[in-house]
């Protein structure tokens, strides 16, 4: 996975929010598409007059709750409460570059640069990042414009 190589987690609040997106990414998965079966079983076809139908069966140790559409509950303040948490997570601390270069900027990551070491020197700092970012967008835009 995607974030297991960028972002350790190791560490107990990276690993918290990781735990946290997982749990999103279970409940907004579409059991339909995926043959109507969830990744631990819980889904099962019942058969009506209309054929098989499936049902998606959450059983827990609170009890058991059955729906006939794509999800059980889902929390969306829940949600968009650990996304936000997440992206602050990500805009601070040693993350900060990374946030500069790719989310302020909005610059394409170029392998040559990941191989050269540049982008691991402009990740000294925040102010590192955004002199190169300031730079690489600068020069993007002279090509555009063909200001050579």
């Amino acid at each position: 996975m995607k974030f297991k190589r960028a972002l350790d987690i190791g560490d107990a609040t990276t690993k918290k929010h990781f735990d946290g997106l997982l749990d999103i990414r279970r409940q907004l998965r579409n059991f339909v598409a995926h043959g109507a079966f969830g990744k631990d079983g819980e889904t099962l076809y019942f058969h009506s007059s209309a054929g098989a139908v499936p049902v998606l069966l959450d059983v827990t140790a609170k009890g058991s709750k059955f729906s006939l559409n794509e999800e059980l509950e889902f929390d969306a303040a829940h949600a968009f409460a650990a996304i936000e948490e997440f992206i602050a997570y990500l805009s601070d601390g040693p993350r900060k570059p990374a946030w500069v270069y790719v989310q302020e900027f909005g610059l394409p990551l170029i392998l040559t640069m990941a191989q050269d070491g540049t982008y691991r020197d402009a990740m000294a700092s925040p102010e590192d990042m955004e002199r190169f970012a300031y730079h690489l967008a600068s020069r993007m835009d002279d090509a555009a414009n063909m200001d050579w």
